[in-house]
């Protein structure tokens, strides 16, 4: 039922869209050092318990294929991942996965998650000075949480997760003519029930490499992502990552 809903916010987004088409073939890499902190907490019913986790660097790789023929959608992928550990002292006790973990315990928390985006989306303005894009995401994501008493090694726990989520995807680019300067920012987000989703990123670029054959650009920027659910497969969890990136991308 859960995942009825969300698949229904994705395919409104779709039938709203307007098709535009590239002009000709075009192929986009790129790949994002970003530095994140995260927040939040889970558990295994709707009593969340918040944890402290180290900030993380990861890396993510990314790619976009356009084309000139109309109504089909153009696509892109992205893969990443989604990291956080650290160590807590617990106010209260802590039932996860069928071991208990006493008030006042030190646990260490790991979560590693990897994060793939998969984005059908089609080009509303395509130019020299503007872009804007609207589409439909499906988002995967499979991980692990684990957490582990630090003061009794056979006292540990970990759940295995994995969910794909449906989400609507918007994206715009403003160039400076005439510098190879640009700002741009994309989106993907759904909410239903007590549950949501978002994964935005904001940033500026410049184009050092700018001919016919190939552009190349450095980015810089802030990306923010946070996840809401409650009650999936018996996980309850409201954990936001965000921070700043830096990357490198090549248009052909």
């Amino acid at each position: 039922m859960l995942y009825n809903k969300i698949a229904l916010a994705g395919l409104i987004a779709a039938s709203i869209t307007v098709p535009a088409y590239a002009d000709a073939l075009g192929a986009t890499v790129g790949v994002q050092a970003w530095k994140s902190n995260a927040s939040g907490g889970f558990a295994n019913t709707s009593d969340l318990v918040s944890f402290s986790f180290n900030e993380e660097t990861t890396t993510s790789l990314y790619a976009k294929f356009e084309h000139p023929l109309p109504f089909i959608p153009n696509i892109r992928l992205r893969n990443g991942s989604l990291e956080a550990a650290g160590k807590t002292r617990l106010t209260k006790e802590f039932v996860f996965e069928g071991k208990t973990y006493a008030a006042n315990a030190d646990v260490t928390t790991n979560l590693d998650f990897t994060n793939t985006d998969f984005t059908f989306y089609w080009e509303l303005l395509d130019n020299d000075l503007v872009g804007l894009d609207f589409g439909i995401t499906a988002k995967y994501l499979s991980g692990e949480f684990d957490v582990s008493d630090v003061n009794d090694a056979t006292n540990t726990s970990s759940e295995d997760a994995s969910l794909w989520i449906p989400m609507a995807y918007v994206g715009a680019k403003v160039a400076v003519p005439l510098t190879g300067v640009f700002a741009y920012g994309d989106i993907n987000m759904v909410s239903y029930d007590d549950n949501s989703v978002h994964d935005y990123e904001v940033g500026v670029g410049y184009s050092f490499v700018d001919n016919f054959a190939i552009d190349v650009s450095v980015t810089a920027g802030y990306r923010e992502v946070s996840i809401e659910i409650n009650d999936v497969d018996d996980l309850f969890a409201n954990i936001q990552f965000d921070g700043y990136f830096v990357g490198l991308e090549a248009h052909f």
